[in-house]
C-alpha cells in the first residue's frame, strides 16, 4: 500500500511538473523561473479627464489607441468610436524626449479640445498628461 502511495505521489508530481516533490535536497532548476511583468498601462491623459468621462469604454479605447499612434509617429491620427464619438490628435514636434499634443474630440457633434504631453521612456512613448 505504501509503495502505491509513493508511486501515485511521484506520478502526480511528474504530471504537474512540481519540483518541490523531489526528495533530494539539491536545488531544482525549475526554481529559477523568470518573472514576466506587463508594461504599465498608458496614462489616461486628456481622455481620462472630463472629456473622456463622456466616452463609453470602446470609444475611449479607440481614442487612446489613436493618441498612442499619433504621439509615436508624430503624424495626425483620426479615430471614430462605435457610438458616434470621433476625434483626432495633432502631435507637436518632438522637443528633447517629449512632445505636446492636442486632442480634439466630438461628442454628440460638439467639439471639445484638450492638450497633453507624451514623453519617450525606455524607448516607448508614454502619455504623461
Amino acid at each position: 500500500m505504501r509503495a502505491k502511495a509513493a508511486t501515485a505521489i511521484g506520478l502526480l508530481c511528474a504530471t504537474l511538473g512540481v519540483g518541490a516533490c523531489s526528495s533530494t535536497t539539491e536545488p531544482s532548476a525549475a526554481a529559477a523561473v523568470p518573472v514576466v511583468s506587463a508594461p504599465p498601462p498608458p496614462a489616461p491623459g486628456v481622455v481620462g479627464v472630463s472629456i473622456g468621462q463622456s466616452l463609453d469604454e470602446k470609444d475611449r479605447a479607440a481614442a487612446i489607441a489613436a493618441r498612442q499612434e499619433a504621439v509615436a509617429s508624430g503624424a495626425r491620427k483620426s479615430w471614430r468610436g462605435e457610438h458616434g464619438a470621433y476625434g483626432f490628435i495633432l502631435p507637436g514636434p518632438e522637443s528633447g524626449s517629449c512632445r505636446d499634443y492636442t486632442h480634439k474630440i466630438f461628442i454628440n457633434g460638439r467639439p471639445q479640445e484638450a492638450k497633453g504631453q507624451a514623453c519617450r521612456q525606455s524607448g516607448e512613448w508614454r502619455v504623461t498628461s
